[in-house]
């Protein structure tokens, strides 16, 4: 079966690379299937094949790719290997068809399967915090699900549900909104994402899978393909602004005090998908997209990296307790700070093309200064945390003693490791001359350059600050409020649950346990007993007096009549 999992990841590679060419030389071109068709009413399954879909797909299907070999590895132990290399199969299927499907309703086949599938691979490991982190991730998706399902009920009026043709012919009011909220239950922003950091549960592959070109992107690309829904409400637009800067700072704050390595990771994704949908709420489309793809590269790499440093120190995730990597793992650690460097948006890496470009482009908006500040400090946050683990991971000294099982880098992650490392530093460039506006640049006025000059300053004294106050106390309250994500894990998990129980501790006392126990069973119980007792007893007591009563009364009866 590792074999077979080493032989389907060179396919899925070669399918990635052969759909990467066919993007530059393909038209639109769209195939469909009529499924059911009744009084002007059809639903049709349809594959719509454009250079956006394909070039998606070629990302995914080259992650999953190097995944699946990657697989042959790290899960080479595994007693259900069989079990977990159908499930990324099925994740990644579903993954294709909501790509490839413009239909909405069809489009749920690919939209709910990556929701099921999820849940099966963050409980795969079968222990109570994979169940709590399932259970999260399994019902924020479901708020999802069920506001798609509300906007296909509102699209019954246009006699077909082909969201991604970009004509209308009514005007829905509520339908931007609703379609805004189930597509960020996806990506997980303010206030769904707390599960995000939780999905960690899952094996490190499919984290690679998760948080690079499926599961978290579903929610962006929707708004990606729908973007004239969106586009045409004022309320929309501005939600998705206020709700992806909010997001972008708290994912890069909390970042700055996590100490788990793969969490700090997960919060890295929720800050890129802030800076896609912040993009999407400026109109830039294509930016966004463009981000999409040269993100899913260099992060699919980092988290392959990341698990090879938790797999060789015996499954510790601590930061603290990790270091020293890089003379061991040489491989590995120069692959990781490509990866870290192109999330920062180091000069001509892949990050620099894309995300550089959110960030001019964003400037030369009339946007109000809070916003320039909270894009500047999200930015600054990504440097910072992105350094953090790189001191602690290849340079720092371990804090306590873990025991470590350190060997010679095998090929099978070399081979891994390539495609990833090719796109992370040439997926930009190469990409850069078919995403529009890329030919715009921004100049800067003198205020602006001694604002982002002032940034920097702080961005050194807060870097600075932050090393004596990681030495000298870990536990106070600004730390926990921020590894807490803002209290979003309360409010969202425990904080409901804990209400919940409350709740349900008064119903019990005064509802189940006090009156309606009283006039329901236990009062009815009571009156019962009371009317058998008293049959009882007249059964016992009276019955022999009312039978020798009635044989004296029919024979003095009998005695007169015959008497007279």
């Amino acid at each position: 079966m590792i074999q077979f999992s080493k032989v389907l990841g060179l396919s899925f590679l070669g399918v990635g690379v052969l759909a990467l060419f066919l993007s530059y030389s393909v038209s639109l071109s769209v195939l469909e299937y009529s499924v059911w068709n009744c009084y002007g009413l059809s639903l049709n399954f349809s594959l719509l094949f454009d250079c956006s879909s394909l070039l998606f797909m070629s990302t995914v299907f080259i992650i999953s790719g190097s995944v699946l070999i990657y697989c042959s590895w790290y899960m080479d132990d595994e007693i259900y290997y069989k079990r977990f290399i159908f499930l990324v199969l099925l994740f990644v299927t579903s993954m294709v068809f909501l790509i490839l499907i413009p239909n909405l309703i069809c489009l749920l086949i690919g939209w709910d399967g990556l929701g099921i599938t999820s849940f099966l691979l963050v409980v795969f490991y079968q222990n109570n915090k994979s169940l709590g982190a399932g259970m999260v991730t399994a019902l924020v998706n479901r708020i999802g699900d069920v506001l798609l399902l509300t906007v296909i009920g509102l699209m019954v009026n246009e006699g077909g549900w082909m969201l991604y043709n970009g004509v209308m012919s009514w005007e829905y009011s509520g339908m931007p909104v609703i379609l805004l909220v189930g597509a960020i239950t996806k990506s997980a922003q303010m206030p769904f994402s707390a599960w995000l950091p939780a999905a960690m549960a899952a094996p490190t592959p499919v984290s690679s899978l998760v948080h690079s070109s499926t599961l978290v992107t579903a929610g962006v690309y929707l708004l990606y393909r729908s973007g004239f829904i969106l586009l045409s409400s004022e309320v929309g637009v501005e939600m998705l602004k206020v709700l992806s800067l909010l997001t972008l700072v708290m994912a890069g704050s909390s970042a700055l005090a996590e100490i788990d390595l793969k969490k700090v990771i997960a919060l890295s994704t929720l800050s890129q998908l802030s800076m896609m949908l912040f993009s999407i709420s400026l109109g830039l489309l294509s930016v966004s997209f463009f981000h999409l793809i040269t993100h899913a590269s260099f992060k699919a790499l980092l988290f392959l990296c990341a698990g090879v440093v938790i797999h060789n120190n015996m499954k510790c995730q601590d930061i603290r307790s990790l270091g020293k990597s890089w003379s061991l793992m040489p491989v590995s650690m120069s692959c990781l700070v490509v990866a870290n460097m192109s999330l920062c948006g180091v000069h001509f890496l892949s990050g620099f093309y894309s995300k550089d470009m959110i960030i001019e482009m964003s400037l030369m908006g009339n946007e109000s200064v809070f916003i320039y500040v909270l894009v500047i400090l999200g930015t600054l946050f990504t440097s910072w945390y992105s350094l953090r683990v790189m001191l602690n991971v290849l340079f720092g000294v371990n804090k306590v003693v873990v025991k470590s099982v350190f060997g010679e880098e095998s090929n099978v992650l070399k081979a891994s490791y390539f495609v990833l490392l090719v796109s992370s530093v040439m997926m930009g460039w190469v990409l850069s001359s078919g995403v529009e506006n890329l030919g715009c640049s921004v100049q800067l006025t003198l205020v602006d350059k001694m604002m982002a000059m002032s940034f920097l300053f702080l961005a050194a004294g807060l870097f600075s600050s932050s090393v004596v106050y990681e030495a000298k106390s870990f536990l106070s309250k600004p730390f926990w409020f921020l590894s807490g994500m803002w209290n979003l894990k309360w409010l969202t998990t425990q904080g409901p649950s804990q209400v919940l129980m409350l709740y349900s501790d008064v119903i019990i006392s005064s509802l189940e346990k006090g009156w309606l126990e009283k006039v329901g069973p236990q009062g009815s119980l009571e009156v019962l007993s009371v009317f058998s007792g008293l049959g009882q007893t007249y059964q016992q007591y009276s019955f022999l007096k009312m039978i020798l009563l009635s044989v004296v009364s029919l024979s003095l009866l009998l005695f007169l009549s015959f008497s007279i």
